[in-house]
């Protein structure tokens, strides 16, 4: 029997109910129709008469057949599936300069989506990306976003440009090798009217609820020529993930047919490179295994032994100046799996920061859901007895408000800490939007460092309100002296201190004026020690200003007085420095997929004394499959400090690269050079050649072999 569903679309204007028709094992022909709340459309689906067929005899062709992959809308099966259209510009509140078409249909493995891209200047489409997983940039591109739980937070992303190449982003955060992951299907074809494409998405790839027939579901199209995001479901320019269409009546398949294992061993060799530890090795050949395991569609268990985490490049920081250490980016596949169930993207940092979990020996993690709570669980094993975990759930009261619950732990040779916060994050339909924290830190077994022992307390909040146009926060914390999350990113003049902030903001996108972007904020902050002394206080105001002409301009400025923090946390200098800080910046060729420049320019008086700041950057593709970029920076602040990057790429094809980057410094220069072969199945190769100043070349080969059942 066939399965029908309803694909329910939202927008600012109405509501729009398509019913579909999802191809099963067999298939038979049905009507569907196209609803709005002012008037019904109705489209007439053909009639597939029902072939009777001899045992024995196979008709050539099936109604019912999947599609093939290979981005021709031809295949017989997409005359059964009924035709979306009417995309919506969010961020301008109109139609787009050309439509877009949707098909749907499923079997029992895979949803299956196809698009008609149409385009006034068919010769105008740009596609140069052709390496899967590394960024499509401003290819004319078309995406499906899926919310298989449908909890208006979890989506995953899968998209394609005009050349076929794919890219996804799978909720809750996935390691990139593709057989880890779970590989998919996409495909793209150019045609007189402008390109189409299609996606076969397996269901095993995808977390859901076992039980549910209903996942949210949104297309979203770039069209490089008019630079237009298009939306089939209007989420308004506040990105409302609540006014994402669903896909209803679904029919997904039990964890059996499902993989339940997948496994990821790899083999290291390598001469003068550092351990776990740090120590440089004369020859180190080591070995390692990650597994994963999924006994159920919403729950996902991950072993790894022995990780290799060499082949992580160092994140290349900028030299401009900061009272507090900066955040990098997390490389390491262990803490990405997963990453989304352990730290809010909103916390920055602020209670998990897993940079600050070291190399660790053996770890173990799981996450997952039971009905409305999202939970993950992480445990890591390091060197010299540390040990660090995390156990954190999220309780979904309802599609746009939370309550979590988080506790992180790290027990080191120098110390022991426990944090344990609370949290509620909430949004309502008229605008409003809250915030509430509170923490707590217990610091023991404290053995010569700088950290105080004791227990300590965070307390946040914050009320806003925003619409499509303006937004407004006002927002209050306090830190104790002891506060001390040890796996988190505080920035040091925080403890001891209280503060509050009130800021607004103006932000607009036109289509039919020279200033395509408009974003303008300013704001006022004021931050004072727990014994009653000033520690900061500043306005700013910021503006930002893109042209149809792809220039962007930003100009920002903040002024007022800054007490730095002390040696011991909670105790501040006696010196206030009278800061003032200004930046303006200038970017060209914005949205290009061949070249693109910039620069900067700061100046002020920060840390007592006068500063100023310079960086320009230039990238440059002169083929589809080559890139260089070369940036260079000079900071001069009680002293004048220089960086220059230069780096480099050549795709041969879709899984063999060669990378290097060269980096100068007032440490000196570094040199890598690597090579890497990214199978779609099966074994992947690293070739690694580094040189950093006073230590010896140093060279790895890794072997990493993927499979599952």
């Amino acid at each position: 029997m066939p399965i029908s569903y309803i694909l329910c679309q939202v927008n600012n204007k109405s509501e729009y109910i398509l019913t579909l028709f999802v191809v099963a094992a067999t298939l038979l022909p049905q009507q569907t129709s196209f609803a709005t709340t002012s008037a019904t459309r109705t489209l007439n689906v053909p009639d597939i008469p029902l072939k009777i067929v001899r045992e024995g005899q196979v008709p050539a062709e099936l109604p019912g057949k999947p599609p093939i992959i290979d981005g021709n809308l031809s295949d017989p099966v997409w005359d059964i599936a009924a035709v979306s259209n009417e995309f919506w510009v969010s961020a301008q509140n109109r139609a787009p300069s050309d439509q877009t078409e949707v098909f749907v249909i499923q079997d029992q493995n895979n949803l299956y989506f196809g698009f008609r891209m149409r385009d006034k200047q068919p010769e105008t489409i740009v596609a140069t990306r052709k390496v899967r997983d590394v960024g499509l940039g401003y290819d004319d591109s078309i995406k499906v976003q899926l919310d298989a739980f449908l909890n208006r937070r979890d989506i995953s992303e899968f998209s394609v440009n005009a050349l076929g190449t794919q890219t996804d982003a799978i909720a809750g955060g996935r390691s990139s090798k593709i057989q880890w992951k779970g590989d998919w299907q996409g495909a793209a074809k150019r045609t007189q009217f402008g390109w189409t494409a299609e996606f076969a998405i397996p269901f095993a790839i995808l977390n859901y609820n076992p039980v549910s027939t209903t996942f949210g579901v949104n297309f979203v199209r770039y069209q490089s020529r008019t630079k237009e995001y298009s939306y089939w479901a209007d989420v308004t320019p506040q990105d409302l993930n609540e006014k994402m269409g669903e896909l209803t009546g679904l029919q997904p398949p039990e964890i059996s047919a499902k993989q339940h294992w997948t496994f990821m061993p790899f083999v290291l060799i390598g001469k003068d490179i550092p351990n776990k530890t740090g120590e440089i090795q004369d020859t180190l050949a080591t070995a390692g295994l990650d597994m994963r395991y999924q006994p159920r569609e919403d729950l996902t268990a991950m072993i790894s032994l022995n990780p290799d985490f060499s082949q992580v490049e160092e994140a290349v920081t900028d030299i401009s100046f900061s009272y507090s250490e900066k955040a990098v980016d997390e490389n390491r596949p262990f803490f990405v799996e997963g990453a989304d169930y352990f730290a809010s993207k909103d916390d920055d940092n602020q209670y998990f920061y897993s940079n600050n979990v070291a190399d660790f020996d053996a770890g173990v993690k799981s996450f997952g859901r039971l009905g409305a709570t999202n939970y993950g669980l992480l445990l890591t094993k390091a060197p010299e007895g540390r040990v660090d975990f995390v156990g954190r759930t999220l309780y979904e009261v309802n599609d746009t408000n939370s309550a979590i619950a988080t506790v992180v732990g790290t027990q080191q040779s120098e110390f022991n800490n426990l944090l344990a916060v609370a949290q509620f994050r909430g949004r309502q339909a008229s605008g409003l939007n809250y915030s509430l924290d509170a923490a707590a830190t217990s610091t023991t077994n404290v053995i010569d460092t700088d950290v105080l022992p004791g227990n300590g307390q965070h307390f946040a909040g914050s009320i806003g309100w925003r619409n499509d146009l303006w937004s407004t926060k006002l927002s209050a914390d306090r830190y104790s002296a002891n506060y001390f999350p040890a796996d988190a990113l505080l920035d040091n003049d925080l403890p001891g201190t209280k503060g509050t902030s009130f800021s607004i903001g103006y932000y607009r996108e036109r289509s039919d004026s020279i200033f395509r972007i408009l974003d303008l904020s300013t704001g006022a902050y004021y931050r004072g020690t727990n014994e009653g002394e000033l520690q900061s206080q500043k306005w700013w105001a910021s503006s930002s200003l893109e042209l149809r002409y792809d220039i962007l301009a930003t100009l920002y400025a903040e002024k007022g007085p800054y007490r730095p923090a002390g040696d011991t946390p909670g105790v501040f200098e006696e010196v206030v420095n009278h800061d003032q800080y200004f930046s303006t910046a200038l970017a060209f060729n914005t949205h290009s997929t061949k070249y693109s420049g910039g620069v900067q320019y700061d100046w002020g008086d920060l840390g007592g004394g006068p500063y100023d700041y310079f960086s320009g950057y230039a990238w440059w593709r002169p083929i589809d499959d080559v890139y260089l970029k070369l940036s260079a920076e000079r900071t001069s602040s009680f002293g004048t400090t220089d960086q220059v990057v230069m780096v480099g790429s050549w795709d041969i094809n879709p899984e063999n690269s060669i990378a290097g980057r060269y980096i100068y410094n007032v440490d000196g220069n570094y040199y890598r050079l690597a090579y890497s072969h990214r199978a779609r199945k099966g074994i992947d190769i690293f070739a690694v050649y580094d040189q950093k100043p006073l230590e010896k070349p140093q060279y790895s080969l890794k072997i990493v072999y993927t499979f599952g059942r």
